[in-house]
């Protein structure tokens, strides 16, 4: 009776840690979801972004949180500011990432699955 206690208590606990692993929201990098990929990487994001904003609108010193969703094939939906200060500066950002470039999509278990991502912009 002493050895069916400890074996109950690590299924037990196996489960519940491999349960947490499965959240649909969650990126990890051990091969089982890739994040999404912008062609160039990162810094040609904000290069593009940079590009294709009117900096006459843009509030120095604004700190902006945009989130989007990242498609099955790679598109930019869902686009919207979590936090930011200045208005006119957020329509601005929001204008500017309408129709970007697609991303490489994330996949989960070899095949690609929409994610949510929150990006930080800082102008100085």
């Amino acid at each position: 009776m002493k050895l069916i206690f400890p074996v109950i208590f690590i299924l037990l606990f196996s489960t519940q840690s491999f349960s947490q692993i499965q959240g649909e929201d969650e990126v990890y990098l051990n091969n089982l979801i890739l994040e999404p990929e912008f062609p160039g990487g990162m810094e040609m994001f904000y290069s593009y972004l940079i590009k294709r904003l009117d900096h006459t609108k843009i509030k120095s010193g604004e700190k902006l949180i945009v989130a989007f969703t990242v498609n099955e094939l790679g598109e930019m939906k869902k686009i919207r500011l979590v936090q930011f200060k200045d208005e006119t500066t957020a329509i601005e950002i929001l204008n500017a990432l309408k129709n970007f470039p697609k991303w490489k999509p994330a996949y989960k278990l070899g095949n690609p699955v929409s994610v949510e991502l929150k990006i930080p912009i800082v102008f100085k």
